[in-house]
């Protein structure tokens, strides 16, 4: 059986394979190398013990802990060669009480660990005597600390609050468990001084080479359950695979890797089935032939079937080639935090699977035009008619009418899924929205493009109706082109809905929340208040502060007495330094605003004593505020007494962060504390705007890919047009004319499949977006800025893929073209 198809044709389909191939190995080896490092990071943590015993207890619990009496029992047992204990607990930092549960305000507590090539100490020494402690180098940024500090801290009931120096700061590795949040370390003398749990946490047992990790986990737990029975007991292999799972590490970009693979692999389906079914249509003459001198239908699917498979094989090979080459430079680059060149894993399993999922991709992208290849008939050779035009309308007038039916429901199933806050309900109701678009397609571009060609009547702009009769004209071909880019379009609408709905989201949280950027605590009335205000207001980046008066006072509700810490809130001063004044509007001289962590129901009566005497307001229960009440409630509670203050900082919009680190440098060594949100906005500012990154370019590998199938698509029809375009020369029109023919069909094209995918795409992301946050709290946010620049960018890609073809249309003499059969 010879070749069919024009090999030379097939470039794009090559293309298309290889990009998607190499964003699949791409995908594979950038999370394979994270999940090695977590495990490498779990594997250290544990060191060289054969078990390992977490302590179970809950706060209520009666059970004993994992004290030296039982370190001493487990280390009797035969098999164990040495037992560790290590502390972990947690503290919080000795905060006013409205800033209780802010980020940040809880740290842990764990043991001095031994300094290794992973856990370093970066300045200072370890901690020797009492009153000493080290800090982690993120506790040592987020709160400005430095060597010499005092950190003042608290247990969770509040019991016990000390303040301790700081006389050294440690990067911990993994070899130290790392904490996740920030961190003090301490000889076991102070974790006693600072009121945390002295049992330990963790029991790393040791064995000998002969006793196997399962038979000492047998023993030690039963030694271990004889005190504590809620204790977990596991090797250091099961304690390494759970750590790791629990590990998010570089989860959130792999995951962002692994689901926008797929999406290359479509757009790749989609111009692969394309360019093939072009290349059908444009040797329909000659299969014909093949079948008259006896080729049967089974020779021809095979044929491109073979040609389709080469294509992918091919393809696979090289993208897989190109997708661990760029893998594996960025590992090396440290581009992703935590990942280095060790890291590295090039999984034999997981290029295979890139190969034979590239060439899987090409095979079923070839099954339609080869089955429409065999139903070519021999009379075709004879005739030259191709296909009944009437046949092909109704198809698609019944895929259409089956395709609004599928929209309808897949909308609806988003809808639904995103009132309830169902997910999965409002991805699934997605996708079958999406197969309905895509099965509407070919009319919707004929309606579009028809639309526009009578706003272009020949008379008025005779190139723009000529282009969009010429698209109308070949439907099917033209939806197929449509779709790559409708496909690319509507991914990247969703997603950036997404994407800028959860910052905005999480501005808001922020902004409720902690709705002043920046509070330094510790104001006392002998504090230098002029000298205060004068050092803040020359860093660069503070806008505006203020003095808000705090109290200790004693609260009565119900009949039950307890300590309360009221601040004085001028709702009219405060306007002009908080981000907003959210929650103070019932704030009146005779209400109190409290937040949920008083327990005081809203309505209650409340009493309030001072040195000056008390009154009674009532509670207004709102959150953001602590508890708060006038100035003039203040002046009756202190009768004029000086009271303890703090001051309230606004930052500007692009340098909070900076001010804030500033602003800590500025009040280093005067016994103030400074509490701020923008080191935590940033870090969720920083992975968004790298899972933007990530986001742009896949689309723009997508984007390339459909530039090629365009590109290829539109060759071929000049080609086919080559006796039109000849009378078009013959009859006057100029060599530019002919390129803006070209070009414009390409942009009609754009427009049709960046306009749908846009609105398609940011529809159901915004449903998805719901569904995703809805309990969280969600600020639905459709960034038109960034929807413009994606319709832009498929215009771009348009015109690019159109300029070859349309330089070699405009190149063709009349009289060759007129030859032409």
């Amino acid at each position: 059986m010879p070749t069919i198809l024009d090999l030379r044709r097939t470039i794009a389909a090559l293309v298309a394979v290889a990009m998607s191939a190499a964003l699949i190995a791409f995908a594979f080896i950038i999370s394979d190398s994270f999940r090695t490092q977590v495990q490498q990071d779990a594997r250290l943590s544990v060191g060289g013990a054969s078990v390992v015993v977490t302590d179970g207890r809950l706060a209520s619990s009666t059970e004993g802990g994992l004290d030296e009496a039982l370190v001493s029992r487990i280390s009797e047992l035969d098999g164990v060669e040495s037992v560790r204990g290590a502390h972990w607990t947690a503290l919080k930092l000795d905060l006013p009480p409205q800033l209780a549960n802010s980020i940040g305000s809880t740290i842990a507590v764990q043991d001095v660990p031994a300094l290794t090539e992973h856990t370093r100490l970066t300045s200072g020494r370890l901690p020797q005597a009492a009153g000493e402690i080290a800090i982690s180098t993120d506790l040592a940024e987020q709160q400005g600390l430095g060597v010499g500090d005092t950190i003042r801290t608290t247990t969770p009931d509040e019991s016990a609050r000390r303040a301790s120096s700081v006389v050294g700061i440690i990067s911990p590795g993994a070899d130290s468990h790392r904490a996740g949040i920030g961190t003090i370390y301490a000889t076991a003398d102070q974790i006693v001084e600072l009121g945390a749990d002295v049992d330990y946490h963790y029991l790393y047992v040791t064995g000998s080479p002969a006793t196997s990790p399962a038979d000492l986990r047998d023993k030690v737990a039963e030694a271990v359950n004889a005190v504590q029975p809620s204790a977990s007991v596991q090797t250091a292999e099961d304690e390494i695979i759970q750590r790791t799972s629990s590990e998010q590490g570089g989860a959130t970009i792999a995951t962002i890797l692994n689901l926008l693979a797929p999406v290359c692999a479509v757009v790749a389906m989609i111009v692969i089935a394309t360019t093939f079914t072009t290349l059908v249509a444009r040797q329909t003459r000659t299969i014909g032939l093949l079948r008259c001198i006896g080729s049967s239908r089974r020779q021809v699917m095979l044929a491109i079937l073979r040609t389709g498979l080469i294509t992918g094989v091919i393809g696979s090979f090289i993208g897989a080639a190109v997708g661990v080459g760029s893998a594996a430079a960025l590992v090396r680059s440290g581009t992703f935090a935590d990942l280095a060149g060790e890291h590295l894993t090039i999984s034999p399993v997981s290029v295979a699977l890139t190969i034979a999922l590239g060439s899987l991709v090409a095979l079923v992208a070839v099954l339609r035009p080869a089955r429409r290849a065999t139903r070519i008939s021999p009379l075709v050779a004879l005739t030259g008619q191709t296909a009944d035009v009437r046949q092909a309308g109704r198809r698609q007038r019944w895929a259409a009418i089956l395709g609004a039916a599928l929209a309808l429901i897949g909308g609806a199933l988003a809808a639904l899924g995103s009132m309830g806050g169902q997910l999965y309900l409002a991805a699934a109701g997605s996708l079958v929205a999406v197969a309905g678009l895509l099965a509407m397609l070919p009319l919707l571009t004929v309606a579009i493009v028809s639309l526009i060609g009578r706003i272009g009547a020949p008379g008025r702009f005779p190139i723009l109706h000529l282009a969009a009769r010429n698209l109308a004209g070949n439907s099917g071909r033209s939806a197929a082109t449509a779709a790559t880019l409708f496909v690319c379009v509507l991914v990247g609408s969703a997603l950036f809905v997404g994407l800028f709905s959860l910052r905005v989201s999480f501005d808001d949280m922020v902004h409720k929340g902690s709705p002043v950027d920046i509070q330094v605590h510790g104001v006392t009335p002998q504090t230098d208040t002029e000298a205060l205000s004068s050092t803040m207001t020359s860093i660069s980046g503070v806008e505006k502060s203020i003095y808000v008066p705090s109290m200790d006072l004693t609260r009565t509700v119900g009949g039950e007495q307890a300590p309360i810490n009221v601040i004085a809130i001028d709702t009219a001063q405060a306007a002009t330094v908080v981000r907003t004044t959210q929650g103070l509007e019932e704030l009146s001289d005779d209400t109190i605003i409290v937040g949920s962590i008083y327990d005081i129901p809203d309505g209650a009566q409340v009493i309030l004593t001072g040195p000056g005497g008390q009154t009674t307001l009532t509670a207004r229960r709102l959150e953001g505020w602590g508890a708060a009440i006038t100035p003039a409630t203040a002046q009756r509670l202190t009768g004029g007494a000086p009271t303890d203050s703090m001051m309230w900082i606004r930052a500007g919009e692009d340098s909070s962060a900076a001010t804030e680190k500033a602003v800590r440098e500025a009040t280093q060594g005067q016994d103030l504390m400074v509490v701020g949100s923008a080191t935590a906005r940033a870090q969720v500012e920083a992975n968004i705007n790298r899972v933007m990154l990530i986001v742009c370019l896949v689309i723009g590998a997508a984007f390339i890919i459909s530039l090629s199938g365009l590109a290829n698509t539109t060759d071929i029809s000049v080609l086919e047009r080559t006796r039109e375009i000849g009378v078009l020369r013959a009859t006057g029109s100029s060599r530019s004319e002919i390129r803006r023919l070209i070009v414009s069909e390409g942009v009609l094209l754009a427009i049709t499949g960046g306009v749908l995918g846009v609105a398609a795409g940011a529809g159901l992301g915004a449903a998805g977006t719901v569904a995703a946050l809805k309990d969280g709290g969600v600020t639905l946010d459709i960034p038109a800025a960034a929807l413009a620049g994606i319709v832009i960018v498929t215009l771009l890609v348009a015109m690019a893929a159109s300029l070859r073809p349309a330089g070699r249309a405009s190149a063709i003499p009349p009289v060759m073209a007129l030859a032409e059969d």
